[in-house]
């Protein structure tokens, strides 16, 4: 029974955790994970999401206004430097803009993937309750 006993626990933990999908940057390149998260902890983690995305987005702002940065002077330094700036703080690929705006994307996914989590966990739950009266 022992041997049952350990199959039935590692099937109701399974069942009180979530599954989200991202990808990892590894050196350059974006690869595919997943991670399980318990059920129980889905608000928390949300929230935790919520505050990173809200912090990236006015990370953002900041970086956008560096594409309207005036050049200090009228020297050739400075024309060089400042569009130097604009550029590296643009929505080109790899440019800060365009990291921090694909950031905030994937957190929204994140969000998402775990607001839906939470949702079809009580609707099962729910289910369940209903059966079981």
């Amino acid at each position: 029974m022992a041997f049952w006993d350990g199959v039935s626990k590692a099937v109701g933990a399974a069942a009180n955790k979530a599954m989200i999908h991202t990808a990892i940057n590894s050196g350059g390149t974006a690869q595919s994970a997943s991670f399980s998260v318990d059920i129980e902890q889905i608000p928390g983690l949300i929230a935790s999401y919520e505050d990173a995305r809200e912090k990236m987005e006015r990370i953002l702002q900041k970086a956008q206004q560096l594409g309207n940065l005036q050049k200090p002077g009228e020297d050739e330094v400075s024309t060089q430097l400042t569009e130097s700036l604009k550029e590296m703080a643009g929505h080109k690929e790899g440019c800060l803009s365009w990291a921090v705006a694909d950031g905030v994307k994937r957190l929204t996914n994140q969000i998402e993937q775990l607001k839906a989590a939470q949702r079809e966990y009580q609707t099962a739950d729910e289910n369940a309750t209903a059966r079981q009266v």
